[in-house]
């Protein structure tokens, strides 16, 4: 490694003008109704909001019901949130690019 320079390949939010209460709104929601204020502020990326969700769902102060959507599609969320992990780190750029998509799509469903 360079003793000068370091590598940085990073995944970052890109929620639009109306950020995340604007492209998820029931995402949005439910970390607003479970008191997840920074969360919200920092607007993290949805590969890293996979850890959040695994957080929310181990809450006790968060109420079962507005956990059940959530809960549906977590393991999903944490499969595909691996897979695009491995890609990434392997740099299959185009696998990556598909795993992202449907962890979209995932939190879009809910």
């Amino acid at each position: 490694m360079s003793k000068f320079m370091q590598i940085d390949i990073r995944l970052l939010s890109a929620y639009g003008e109306g950020g995340l209460k604007g492209a998820f709104p029931e995402l949005f929601h439910l970390l607003s109704e479970s008191g997840y204020d920074l969360v919200i502020e920092k607007e993290p990326s949805l590969y890293e909001m996979v850890e959040v969700m695994i957080r929310i769902k181990n809450d006790p102060h968060v109420r079962e019901d507005s956990k059940k959507p959530m809960i549906r599609k977590l393991d999903e969320m944490i499969k595909v949130r691996d897979q695009a992990r491995e890609s990434l780190l392997a740099r299959r750029l185009n696998e990556l690019d598909r795993f992202l998509y449907r962890l979209e799509d995932l939190f879009g469903d809910l």
